[in-house]
């Protein structure tokens, strides 16, 4: 069974709106932590934590990627920036595009169980 590519807006599980705001926790020595929360209504909607995040400048989201490791050429680390944005970008415009045309329904639970099922997680 493969797993088709899917995209999926964060829904309150109270009021089913999509307007969420997050709230993220930093503490030393733990993961970052995200807490969503439904902007209509106030419910918790999820939470779930950081590995790597992409804020809205990818160039400098990626030097710090790249601070765990080290290049050392100039030349590729510059190619490997730009390869890092367009696909930051090109993924974007993917989820958007999904969500828009057809947004998955079930629960993000469900759609990771699909995943770990087939050894994606």
């Amino acid at each position: 069974m493969e797993f088709e590519v899917k995209s999926k807006r964060e829904h309150c599980p109270d009021c089913d709106g999509v307007a969420v705001q997050n709230h993220v926790l930093m503490r030393p020595g733990r993961d970052v932590a995200v807490f969503v929360e439904c902007a209509s209504c106030g419910a918790f909607v999820a939470r779930y934590t950081l590995k790597a995040y992409t804020g809205n400048d990818p160039y400098l989201s990626f030097l710090r990627l790249m601070r765990q490791r080290r290049m050392a050429s100039g030349s590729l680390a510059r190619a490997t920036a730009e390869s890092f944005q367009e696909e930051l970008r090109e993924e974007f415009r993917l989820a958007k595009e999904i969500a828009t045309a057809r947004e998955e329904t079930r629960d993000l639970d469900e759609l990771l169980e699909d995943l770990d099922s087939l050894g994606e997680i």
